[in-house]
């Protein structure tokens, strides 16, 4: 008789838990990065979100920031300008 092996497409859960990032009071007066994953629909609504930021929560200022690919990680030197410059940062997702 013939063994059929199967295989489970699971996979091991990593043993260390990313902490949520801390949160800030108050996005008023604030300095706020929105990142663009590059996808077709992300400018669009990371202009609104831009819109909304401004009129309803009083932000300060937004910078924006590109990303070349949606499939390529984050380069490390906007992560590091993003961390110096920002006190927040929305990474935007839209198709």
């Amino acid at each position: 008789m013939a063994t059929i092996e199967l295989l489970s497409p699971a996979a091991v859960t990593a043993g260390k838990a990313v902490p949520l990032a801390r949160r800030v009071p108050t996005l008023e007066g604030r300095v706020v990065g929105l990142l663009d994953n590059s996808k077709s629909g992300t400018r669009p609504f990371l202009d609104r979100v831009a819109e909304l930021l401004r009129s309803v929560h009083g932000v300060s200022r937004i910078i924006r920031y590109d990303k070349k690919a949606a499939a390529l990680p984050v380069p490390d030197e906007m992560l590091e300008a993003a961390t110096r410059a920002c006190d927040v940062v929305i990474n935007g997702i839209a198709d």
